[in-house]
C-alpha cells in the first residue's frame, strides 16, 4: 500500500474530524489548554503511529488561538523494508470566535512543514460555524458545518470539501466523560491534476469515533478513543488516540 496514500488518508480524517479542537466553547479569557496526544492507526498489515503537541489560548474574551498537530509520524509495515514515512508531519494554525457559550465561527490553516514522507505538500484552508444543543446541564451535542479548500501544489489544484459533524457528550459528576461522534466530507467540486483532467466531486469520506475522558484533578484530563475511517475506493483505516490534557 502507497504510504503517501495512507497518509493522505489519515489526513483527511484529521482534518475532518479534529482540525478544530472541539465542537464546544473556548477557554475563559487568558486561559488555555495544553495536549499531548498519541495515535496509532492500523489497517490490515499496515500500523503507524505518531506522536504531536497541541495548545489552544484564549487571547481575548471569545477569542481562542490555537495550534494542533505539531509532531513526528512513524510508519512501521512489516511488507516494506524501505522504511519510509517517518518524519516530521504538518500542522494545524486555528481561530475560534465564540459569540456566546453556544455559537462559534472558526478557521484553520494546515500549515505544510511535514517530511516529503509524510506531508500531503499542500497549503489548506477550513472554516466554518459550530453550534452546541445544550440538552442538560451535564448532556450537550456540538455540531459542526465546514468548507475546507487546497492551494495549488506540484499542478494540482484540490477541490472544496465540506464536512458535517456532530457529537455526543454527557459528563458525569465523578469527572467521567463518554462520548461518540460522526462527521461527513464531500468533495463538492473537481481537483484539477497535473494532466489538466478534473475528477473528484462526489469523493466521500465518513468517520466514527467513541471513547471517554476522565478528569483526574480539575486541569488534568486524560482521554482514550477509536476512530474509524471510510473513503474513497473502499480506502479504509481504524485507530486508537490517546491524549493527555492540562489547563492552565
Amino acid at each position: 500500500m502507497n504510504f503517501k496514500k495512507i497518509a493522505t488518508v489519515i489526513s483527511l480524517a484529521a482534518a475532518s474530524s479534529f482540525a478544530a479542537w472541539d465542537y464546544y466553547n473556548v477557554p475563559e479569557e487568558h486561559h488555555g489548554e495544553a495536549r499531548v496526544r498519541a495515535h496509532y492507526w492500523y489497517n490490515g498489515d499496515f500500523h503507524s503511529t505518531d506522536l504531536d503537541l497541541n495548545a489552544r489560548f484564549t487571547v481575548i474574551k471569545g477569542l481562542e488561538v490555537s495550534v494542533q498537530g505539531l509532531g513526528y509520524q512513524l510508519f512501521a509495515d512489516p511488507n516494506d523494508d524501505t522504511e519510509k514515512g517517518n518524519g516530521l508531519k504538518d500542522f494545524t494554525a486555528g481561530l475560534k470566535y465564540a459569540f456566546n457559550p453556544n455559537f462559534f465561527v472558526f478557521a484553520d490553516a494546515n500549515i505544510p512543514i511535514g517530511s516529503d514522507d509524510v506531508s500531503n505538500n499542500t497549503f489548506s484552508l477550513k472554516g466554518g460555524v459550530q453550534w452546541v444543543l445544550p440538552i442538560t446541564e451535564q448532556f450537550a451535542i456540538g455540531n459542526e458545518f465546514a468548507l475546507s479548500k487546497g492551494f495549488e501544489h506540484d499542478h494540482i489544484t484540490p477541490g472544496l470539501t465540506a464536512n458535517y459533524g456532530f457529537e455526543f457528550s454527557y459528563a458525569f459528576k465523578s469527572g467521567f466523560t463518554p462520548f461518540t461522534g460522526w462527521v461527513y466530507s464531500s468533495q463538492l467540486t473537481d481537483t484539477k491534476n497535473a494532466d489538466k483532467t478534473e475528477s473528484g466531486t462526489g469523493t466521500s469520506n465518513v468517520s466514527f469515533w467513541a471513547g471517554a475522558s476522565y478528569t483526574v484533578i480539575p486541569k488534568l484530563t486524560l482521554t482514550l478513543f477509536t476512530d474509524i475511517e471510510y473513503g474513497a475506493a473502499g480506502a479504509y483505516n481504524s485507530g486508537y488516540i490517546f491524549q493527555v490534557t492540562y489547563g492552565f
